[in-house]
């Protein structure tokens, strides 16, 4: 039996290859925590600026007590504003509360349309908590807060007045507010391709009726007839879709709205309108 000698370590495999330092990779894995700490920790002591600020009269809903609130910024003056808006979290428990407060900014910045997003359906099963801090904040005008109830098995929305009369939706005086989970995007843009795949094979539609068109009116049909969000609000640094409607957001503007849910404010609020009216598309032809 021949005996391999033996070869002292050099710090590279048998093929030449050098191998990894463990050493120096836990060495970057430790820098890499301490900026991370260190970045968050700048971000929450950063404060915004305002050079220009109007008064625009909204109320912000407190648990013991009523104070009115202003807008620190001319909404009324810009050039645009989204027509639907919607509010995005992350892995980030939700705060009922706090998000019932956009619905009330919006409705102060006549944005029609407001839905919540979360990837695993949180706020969408617990909607009525939203409802709840709605219907119990002392405000003004909530009979014109319209809430989206959508059937199951991805049927089409029904606009619900909140315990009053029903307001016409889309004449800026009504903000229509909906739930969104990942069942109304990846998984439903694969239910109605299954949906249309089984029309086409017991022959109730044409193949060649299969378009983009049919695709978009079903899917915006699916979702109460709600047109696509213009503006999607996230928080913190990390900017994903967490699988919100994939078809719909082509032309959706993504804007990160502070570092968490709980330091959000109507400062950040309107500073994000302001970067929205300043937003140019441009669509090729």
């Amino acid at each position: 039996m021949k005996v391999k000698p033996h070869r002292p370590y050099t710090g590279e495999y048998e093929n030449g290859q050098p191998a990894p330092n463990i050493l120096v990779y836990l060495l970057w894995l430790l820098v890499h925590k301490l900026v991370t700490i260190v970045e968050q920790l700048m971000q929450s002591l950063r404060q915004p600026f305002f050079s220009k600020r109007i008064r625009i009269k909204t109320h912000q809903y407190a648990e013991h007590q009523q104070h009115q609130q202003q807008l620190p910024a001319p909404v009324s003056k810009l050039s645009k504003v989204p027509k639907h808006l919607v509010v995005l979290l992350g892995p980030e428990p939700p705060l009922y509360r706090q998000l019932a407060q956009f619905i009330f900014w919006s409705l102060a910045a006549e944005i029609e349309y407001v839905s919540f997003y979360d990837h695993n359906g949180t706020i969408k099963r617990n909607c009525e908590e939203v409802k709840r801090y709605v219907r119990e904040a002392p405000v003004e005008g909530k009979d014109r807060i319209v809430w989206l109830e959508r059937s199951g098995g991805g049927g089409g929305g029904v606009a619900e007045a909140n315990d009053s009369p029903r307001q016409p939706v889309g004449s800026g005086r009504t903000v229509v507010v909906g739930f969104l989970a990942p069942e109304d995007g990846k998984q439903g843009l694969v239910s109605l391709s299954r949906s249309i795949g089984e029309s086409v094979r017991r022959r109730d539609l044409y193949a060649a009726d299969v378009s983009i068109e049919l695709l978009d009116s079903r899917l915006q049909a699916a979702l109460g007839a709600v047109p696509d969000p213009d503006l999607a609000l996230y928080f913190g640094d990390v900017c994903s879709t967490y699988g919100l409607l994939p078809w719909q957001i082509r032309l959706t503007e993504f804007l990160p709205l502070g570092t968490r849910l709980r330091d959000s404010s109507e400062r950040e609020f309107v500073r994000c309108l302001h970067r929205y009216a300043k937003c140019e598309q441009r669509l090729g032809t």
